[in-house]
């Protein structure tokens, strides 16, 4: 299969709603279109509101945002089974699980679990990586798919201590230290998931073999460095880093070893200022394009051309407006 080629549906919503295919399911396009307008609405608060009343509102109302649109989601698991659709019943249950332990949402959790699965069938070797783990939902599905096969592992780098502080590179606007379009202010020690707490995911909730996953905790720029020699072959590098310095060192250390036709995912690419720009200006110093497909929420993926300095391949980037 060529990295021209992707077979992965998306579940992403163009701009205009006439360019939808033929009998696209409904709901789909109102939850997408309700998440936009949330999002949009929340990002607003954020500027206007005093920094205290933000804070108060957020810390309460995330944690029911999470538990409805994980219940909303549930639906997906219902009607999928009642329709005997065995393959889109697994893919949505797993997702269904993994959302309770991630922030990445359900259209991310889906773009990255299918990723996966296209691997396998397509016969792409190499381990799947994860930068970035927080609390462990989207890894207990990379490493869900990879135990299907015997040889396949999958590596998890965490600092397990939540986020490092932002730097210059990573703000839109550094008098108000606004990083992107995040609905929370991410502050050094957001987004954490100890190790304790992930390996309970992990090996408790899912019940995964612990001789097929390995986590390494500390800074990617002290680990990976050691750890890259290590690894082999990468079918899959997953980052999400939020920050350009994290964004940029795990490109730095790891994208040469990915496979051609391996995925690279950018989890951040759409919401953080500092990620995007560590992903461009990687892709222009090696200069190196692509073609990167939207994960519905912000996120970007896209299969390493076979020559890194093909100059051959289009440039179309179907990504979230940013």
């Amino acid at each position: 299969m060529s990295a021209t080629n992707s077979k992965l549906q998306l579940s992403s919503l163009p701009e205009n709603l006439d360019e939808l295919p033929a009998g696209r399911n409904i709901y789909i396009v109102r939850r997408a279109l309700t998440v936009r307008l949330l999002k949009a609405m929340l990002v607003r608060a954020r500027a206007i509101a005093p920094r205290w009343l933000y804070s108060v509102f957020q810390n309460v109302g995330f944690s029911l945002w999470k538990k409805g649109l994980r219940l909303l989601y549930s639906r997906k698991v219902l009607a999928a089974r009642l329709r005997g659709d065995r393959e889109g019943f697994d893919t949505y249950r797993n997702v269904y699980r993994g959302m309770q332990y991630s922030l990445v949402g359900s259209s991310g959790l889906e773009a990255t679990y299918r990723a996966a699965l296209e691997l396998l069938n397509d016969g792409i070797k190499g381990c799947f990586v994860e930068c970035g783990v927080a609390e462990g939902g989207c890894a207990a599905l990379l490493a869900t798919v990879a135990q299907q096969e015997s040889d396949r592992v999958t590596w998890l780098f965490d600092s397990f201590e939540g986020l490092p502080d932002p730097t210059a590179k990573d703000f839109v606007d550094p008098s108000r230290k606004i990083t992107g379009e995040n609905i929370r202010p991410l502050e050094r020690g957001s987004c954490l998931g100890t190790l304790d707490r992930v390996q309970d995911v992990l090996f408790g909730s899912f019940h995964l073999n612990r001789a097929k996953v390995h986590l390494v905790k500390g800074w990617f720029q002290d680990t990976l460095p050691i750890y890259r020699h290590k690894l082999g072959p990468l079918a899959m590098l997953r980052i999400d880093g939020d920050w350009y310095e994290s964004t940029k060192v795990c490109l730095e250390n790891l994208f040469d070893q990915l496979v051609p036709d391996g995925y690279c995912i950018i989890d951040d690419y759409g919401t953080y200022h500092g990620c995007r720009r560590a992903v461009n200006e990687f892709l222009q110093d090696r200069n190196l394009r692509v073609q990167a497909a939207s994960d519905g929420r912000g996120g970007i993926l896209f299969r390493k051309p076979a020559s890194a300095s093909s100059q051959d391949l289009e440039v179309q980037q179907s990504i979230a407006q940013l």
